[in-house]
Parts: structure tokens; C-alpha cells; sequence
């Protein structure tokens, strides 16, 4: 499958780019509906989810807690070290093409637990267009990061 969602060309756009540290946050990910093509609807944190662990996808995909910001991130996760017999598919946690790079799930077992936080914690900040978080705080879309999503127009 190759994944033409709006969310899969943000962030590779932004990671090919180096515009990010860890990645991005799920509501800047699906709020970029908003300045690339408003018409189009917005993914739901749930189907986002189910997307993410597609094994089809032609990149792997890490989720982790960025220390830096203090929210959960997901990035391209280096399909190569997937693939190492000592790494990757042994080191971390995986949900089909999803890859727990840290311990922020530690005490999740499956699946269906991971999701039913990040709905929690982000469907209610997209509702309110709450896209982007800067100095901790969410909210708007910065300029910079507008000019960056309007790159993909």
C-alpha cells in the first residue's frame, strides 16, 4: 500500500527536511488538513491509530514521549534497523508497522490500550483546532510551521 494520507506526506516532508527533533505530534499531524487542503476531512485519532500500524505502509513508524515537549510523537522509525536480528523487531515494542521506541508504554500490553490514550489525550485538542504545541503550550499553528505545511500545497 502506498499511503497517500495527508498525515503520511506530512511527516515525511518534515523528517526529509529535518523540521523536527523526535516528531511530530498526532494533532499537528492531522490538523494539516487545515492549511494544506481545509476541504478535506479530518482523521480521527482512532483511525489515525489503525493507519500508523498498517504493515503495508512503505516506512516503519515510531511513537514515543518527546522529553523535550512532554507529548507523545510519532516518527519514521529506520526500516534497516527494524530489520537487524539484534535490534529493532527484539528491542522494541511493536504493533504491526508501529514501533514503541521508549518505555512510555511499559505497562500497556496491547494495542487497543496505547490507542485509548492517545485518544484521550489528543482527539478533544483536535476538535478544538489545538494543533500545535510551543513553550508547553497548545494552540495555532505557528507561522514558520504554516510556511512549512504550505511547502506540500
Amino acid at each position: 500500500m502506498e499511503n497517500k494520507s495527508l498525515w503520511f506526506q506530512v511527516l515525511t516532508h518534515f523528517d526529509r527536511n529535518g523540521y523536527f527533533r523526535n516528531g511530530l505530534t498526532i494533532p499537528f499531524l492531522l490538523g494539516a488538513n487545515s492549511v494544506i487542503n481545509p476541504q478535506e476531512e479530518r482523521l480521527t485519532v482512532e483511525a489515525f491509530f489503525e493507519e500508523i500500524m498498517d504493515e503495508s505502509l512503505s516506512q516503519k513508524i515510531s511513537l514515543q514521549k518527546c522529553e523535550y515537549i512532554g507529548e507523545y510523537v510519532i516518527g519514521i522509525f529506520d526500516n534497516e534497523s527494524a530489520d537487524y536480528p539484534w535490534g529493532g523487531r527484539s528491542l522494541y515494542k511493536s504493533f504491526g508497522n508501529l514501533y514503541i521506541t521508549d518505555d512510555s508504554f511499559s505497562t500497556i500490553s496491547g494495542s487497543h490500550g496505547i490507542k485509548a490514550i492517545l485518544i484521550k489525550e489528543y482527539q478533544n485538542r483536535i476538535d478544538r483546532e489545538q494543533f500545535s504545541i510551543n513553550e508547553r503550550n497548545w494552540g495555532k499553528y505557528s507561522e514558520i510551521e504554516i510556511s512549512r505545511l504550505e511547502e506540500l500545497k
